[in-house]
């Protein structure tokens, strides 16, 4: 791969598998320094050595999104290993789902499942966005991506999701489009990608029948990689991609169509 990223510094949240690991994965193929972050040390420990493989610096930390103070404690140590943040990728995410992997009807969800969903998969991006800002506001240059889902831009019957899971992802484009406004002036730019149905491990829980249906719904006719997910991240955080801000890029296989 074209090393388009040579010399920038990346912070990828979610880094230990999934998405997030396929976005860790390109990034360091296209020259980038990285850190990662997620919760479950082990995992961590083997994305790091495999990442530190491919000749770029890497350090992987444990972190638990949905606490504001550990969020900026992976903020300044990221700054102190790499020096600085250039391009900030917001992945990490859960999804709940009923015994058997079949949807949470709303009226299901507790308090606090509805307050941890939110918490990881939006909360944590303001305050990871929140965090590098100021640093990439003193170098004029970022690149700030998050993970969002086609249930971001539906809200709809697409499958296990739940109405948490949904709300969050239709807050990360929010969050996306009013972070990219204020940032603009600063050659920082703030894009979303859209996931459809992505094979991962989210995926796998789902239960059988939304897995066959979607197959037949897909136009495509398939899920999606986690790396052409994460060829979207590269774009967005490429030279290249300097006058994009504020968009939502949909990897879905056609979904809309």
């Amino acid at each position: 791969m074209e090393q388009i990223l040579k010399g920038k510094r990346a912070l990828i949240t979610g880094g230990d598998s999934g998405i997030g690991y396929a976005v860790a994965e390109v990034y360091a193929d296209a020259g980038a320094d990285l850190v990662i972050c997620a919760r479950n040390a082990e995992k961590l420990a083997n994305s790091e050595q495999a990442l530190l493989e491919k000749g770029v610096r890497v350090k992987a930390l444990q972190c638990d999104v949905e606490y504001p103070e550990q969020c900026q404690q992976v903020v300044r140590k990221a700054e102190e290993f790499l020096g600085g943040v250039d391009i900030l990728a917001n992945v990490a995410g859960i999804s709940p789902k009923k015994e058997g992997g079949m949807k949470l009807p709303f009226w299901e969800i507790s308090d606090s499942q509805w307050q941890q969903v939110i918490d990881v998969n939006l909360n944590s991006m303001f305050y990871f966005e929140k965090a590098v800002a100021p640093g990439m506001i003193r170098q004029k240059y970022g690149r700030i991506i998050n993970m969002s889902s086609v249930v971001g831009l539906t809200n709809s019957e697409h499958g296990p999701a739940s109405a948490c899971y949904s709300v969050s992802k239709r807050g990360a484009i929010g969050l996306t489009k009013a972070t990219a406004f204020e940032l603009a002036p600063y050659n920082i730019t703030v894009n979303a990608v859209a996931g459809g149905r992505i094979t991962t491990a989210m995926s796998a829980a789902n239960n059988s029948y939304y897995n066959e249906l979607h197959s037949k719904l897909i136009p495509m006719k398939r899920f999606g990689t986690t790396r052409e997910v994460a060829m979207a991240f590269l774009y967005y955080a490429s030279p290249d991609a300097g006058y994009v801000t504020g968009d939502v890029m949909n990897i879905t296989g056609g979904w809309f169509l």
